[in-house]
C-alpha cells in the first residue's frame, strides 16, 4: 500500500475513481506518490498502518492536499 497525494488541479470525480485501467481524452487517470523531489513515498504492508499515516498526512498538511491509498 501507498499514501500518495492529490495534486491540486486534478478533480475530484477524477481522484475518486477507482478503475485506474482505462484512459480518456483527458489523458486517463494516473497518481504520483511525490510531487517534488522533497517528498517522501510512504509504503505500508498492511491497509491499517496506511490509513494511520494518511490521517497523520491530512492532518499536519497546511496545502489542503488530499491522500489516497493506493495497493501497489
Amino acid at each position: 500500500m501507498e499514501v500518495v497525494p492529490r495534486p491540486d488541479d486534478t478533480e475530484e470525480w477524477i481522484w475518486n475513481e477507482t478503475n485506474a485501467n482505462s484512459v480518456s481524452s483527458t489523458g486517463g487517470k494516473g497518481w504520483t506518490a511525490k510531487l517534488n523531489s522533497s517528498d517522501s513515498v510512504w509504503e505500508y504492508s498492511t491497509q491499517s498502518d496506511a490509513n494511520v499515516k494518511m490521517n497523520e498526512l491530512f492532518e499536519a498538511d497546511s496545502t489542503n492536499r488530499r491522500y489516497k491509498i493506493i495497493e501497489v
